[in-house]
């Protein structure tokens, strides 16, 4: 949002205009794979039942495994394709042997790790629980960020003040987890190293210090530069905000505390990227980017340098206030902006999707009108594009949202806790999206809200 525009007045430009979605104009609804999956399933629940007489029959686990490949690529949905594995050891080992299908349609994940499942009709499934390995990490957990099929959770510690406990990231669909360095711990100030650096093109410092005697840090979102696979040098930034105070946390496998950064152009209204090696922290209040350039030697991940880039979003007629979302596609970095009007997300005027070129200090933003048979996925934990073109019947071109809420300078009154709406880039319009998730699904028993955030699994 911008808090220099002037106040509320009448809008000159007209709110985009709301369509009907496609699914609910009376076409026919795309039949559930799972459904002939449950029967197959069911088929093979009952091997005592006596034969028919005539030639002897094969088992379902039979079936060729160039034929079970070619029934995977056709699930669109990673819990169907979940169920087909499950079935049996053939079938399983079928699934994995036969090629690779295109990646699953993403889930939607919430603060409790409940999902739902995106489906090829632009509709969204009921929600189920992802099993999390132990129930004592299922207590006071919340899921803050996702990567392929990796899910970043943490645990708060029990006290108001004191952040959270534990933090982990968990495969979805195997369980596996990998630990990082609680979140909020203290540690022996004689391992403490610590780094101040100027910003470039800017005011004030950024102060980074790794073994901090003491820090505490509530994180509301993860970001990865890869899966954490065994030998991998995934990266890990997570922007903290805990007791109004906002932190940038770096972390590498093998470091036993985070990299902790306060201080300059970090502060809790700011949306953060991993691109091309370097973190990318977009201000929502002063429009500023920064660039975090990041370096490797003893005592893990340390930042380098800082640059504040100036970025002149384009405005437009009517509009009094804005919403940002950074999304990486197809190699290159996209700024979404919402345009919103006297009336906050009741009176959307626009929504911009812009490249943003980062060859000059002052990044220049070019408008695109089509994503090449994407959808882009918003979200506050996770955002990404997908190829949707993969599966006959789902339209491209289109970006959902699950997004915005009471955090913005435009809430609205007696709102829901976020705004689920789908964009078309080709005629300007919105539709509803995501209607069949409750509000209550969305909030905490606290009435707090729960960042639901996108989960692209990889198979």
């Amino acid at each position: 949002m911008d808090p220099g525009r002037g106040g509320p007045g009448p809008s000159r430009d007209p709110p985009l205009h709301v369509r009907t979605p496609p699914w609910r104009r009376g076409a026919p609804s795309l039949p559930s794979p799972s459904v002939a999956l449950v029967q197959a399933r069911r088929s093979t629940e009952c091997p005592t039942s006596p034969e028919p007489p005539g030639p002897q029959r094969g088992s379902w686990a039979d079936l060729p495994a160039d034929i079970l490949g070619l029934v995977v690529g056709r699930f669109p949905r990673a819990d169907d394709r979940a169920r087909l594995r499950s079935a049996c050891r053939a079938w399983r080992a079928a699934a994995r042997a036969h090629g690779r299908p295109p990646p699953p349609l993403p889930l939607l994940v919430l603060s409790d790790f409940a999902f739902s499942c995106f489906c090829a009709d632009g509709a969204m499934t009921g929600a189920r629980s992802i099993p999390l390995p132990s129930r004592e990490m299922a207590v006071d957990v919340r899921c803050v960020g996702a990567f392929q099929g990796w899910l970043a959770g943490v645990q708060l510690n029990k006290g108001r003040y004191f952040g959270d406990g534990r933090c982990f990231l968990m495969d979805a669909f195997s369980r596996d987890v990998v630990w990082l360095p609680p979140p909020s711990v203290a540690t022996h100030s004689i391992d403490q190293y610590s780094r101040s650096l100027p910003i470039a093109n800017g005011f004030g410092a950024v102060h980074c210090t790794v073994n901090a005697a003491q820090y505490v840090m509530s994180f509301c979102k993860v970001v990865l530069s890869s899966s954490p696979d065994p030998g991998s040098r995934c990266v890990v930034a997570a922007i903290s905000v805990h007791r109004s105070a906002a932190k940038l946390a770096l972390w590498r496998p093998g470091m036993t505390s985070w990299c902790v950064c306060h201080g300059g152009c970090i502060s809790k209204f700011s949306d953060i990227t991993l691109y091309q090696g370097k973190v990318y922290m977009f201000s929502k209040v002063t429009l500023n980017l920064s660039v975090f350039d990041i370096s490797e030697d003893d005592s893990g991940l340390m930042v380098s340098r800082v640059e504040r880039c100036v970025i002149k979003v384009p405005e437009v007629q009517g509009s009094y206030g804005q919403r940002w979302n950074m999304v990486e596609w197809h190699g290159k970095l996209l700024l979404i902006v919402t345009y919103l009007g006297a009336e906050g997300w009741h009176n959307i005027c626009k929504i911009g999707v812009f490249e943003m070129d980062l060859s000059t200090n002052h990044f220049r933003l070019s408008e695109i009108n089509s994503l090449d048979g994407d959808c882009i996925f918003i979200s506050p934990c996770s955002s990404n594009s997908f190829h949707v073109c993969q599966y006959d019947g789902v339209e491209d071109d289109l970006i959902y949202f699950v997004d915005g809420g009471p955090g913005g300078l435009f809430p609205a009154k007696n709102g829901p806790p976020f705004h689920r709406f789908v964009y078309s880039m080709r005629d300007g319009t919105m539709a509803p999206f995501a209607t069949e998730i409750p509000d209550a699904s969305l909030q905490a028993l606290d009435g707090s809200l729960m960042n639901p955030t996108w989960l692209f699994p990889s198979e």
